[in-house]
């Protein structure tokens, strides 16, 4: 699309790439990353399927479309929006309770939207001899191909957003047969109670910081563990984290019903956040310790779809049409 406005390199996103699937470990039935991602809300079907067609209609001869997955908000007994106490993923556990919250944290805020004052700010790669965070008697080996962060990014770019889409199935009837134990050191958490393992199985406990961000020793959630390696909660790794906006998936096929989960994640990067938590920390075996093994969620899934855009900034908060782009664009 930056292409087609006829931006200039310099004045592009600069973290924006195609989507490397082969690097982070995925092998989706489609593998077109896309151009222009279109996110569709509404209460019913029937209104997603008619903009979709509209757009398909009004702009023939320009778009086609590379892929479609269909999400469905979080369910709960009660009128209003679900809350993070409520949220559960279709694997039963909750979800998202560890997600940043720019609404009230400023600090949260900027790991999502980019400023390019701050561009010097972005956490660099890890490198050999630094200080071992994680205990154990060895430190971590991380891939020696992790993307660098940008060194610039455009000044129209102001509180625009990277967005990542990755869209998923879980083999469910093999995780309903597994044990409600094996299930909760898979996660790492408690299935009722969202609290972690190596806590009491509280729902007070729900908000806590697990043992293990203070005591990497303690290995009651067990180092490969999803919630251990998706998000280990040192001090050196706070600037990793993204924010999460995903879509429980439900999809009925001719001869089953296919349940997983449209991933969204927004931040100030891709390369220091996404893609480093993918392929620094969830699909490294030497993560946070040699032999850890990668995220063990992982072995449930099978990638559909996805990719990586960016987000305009809008010049109105309340116009969320007021897309700020390129001076320069055609």
């Amino acid at each position: 699309m930056f292409e087609l406005l006829g931006v200039p390199a310099d004045q592009r996103p600069q973290d924006l790439q195609p989507i490397p699937w082969d690097a982070l470990h995925d092998t989706p039935d489609k593998s077109d990353n896309g151009d222009v991602l279109l996110q569709v809300c509404s209460d019913n079907a029937y209104i997603n399927e008619h903009v979709l067609r509209r757009v398909q209609e009004e702009l023939a001869d320009t778009f086609t479309v590379a892929w479609v997955v269909q999400g469905h908000q979080r369910y709960n007994s009660r009128q209003g929006r679900v809350s993070r106490t409520e949220g559960r993923a279709l694997i039963g556990f909750l979800d998202g309770t560890s997600n940043l919250n720019p609404g009230r944290s400023e600090d949260d805020a900027g790991l999502i939207f980019v400023d390019p004052a701050r561009v010097g700010e972005y956490p660099l790669l890890p490198q050999p001899g630094q200080p071992n965070p994680y205990g154990g008697p060895q430190p971590p080996q991380f891939p020696g191909d992790l993307r660098p962060a940008p060194t610039h990014e455009p000044e129209w770019a102001l509180n625009g957003t990277y967005c990542v889409v990755r869209a998923s199935t879980i083999d469910t009837p093999r995780w309903d047969r597994e044990t409600l134990d094996t299930q909760e050191h898979v996660v790492g958490r408690f299935k009722f109670s969202g609290a972690s393992l190596d806590l009491a199985d509280d729902d007070a406990q729900l908000h806590a910081d697990p043992a293990f961000a203070t005591n990497p020793a303690d290995e009651r959630v067990p180092i490969g563990a999803h919630v251990r390696k998706a998000n280990p909660r040192t001090s050196a790794d706070l600037a990793h984290r993204i924010f999460r906006r995903g879509y429980p998936l439900i999809e009925s096929a001719v001869d089953e019903l296919r349940r997983g989960l449209v991933f969204i994640c927004f931040a100030r990067t891709i390369s220091t956040q996404f893609e480093f938590i993918t392929r620094a920390w969830t699909t490294n075996p030497d993560f946070p310790r040699p032999g850890a093994g990668i995220d063990p969620l992982r072995a449930y899934e099978h990638v559909l779809c996805g990719g990586y855009f960016f987000v305009p900034p809008i010049s109105s908060t309340s116009k969320p049409w007021s897309w700020v782009l390129p001076e320069t664009a055609v």
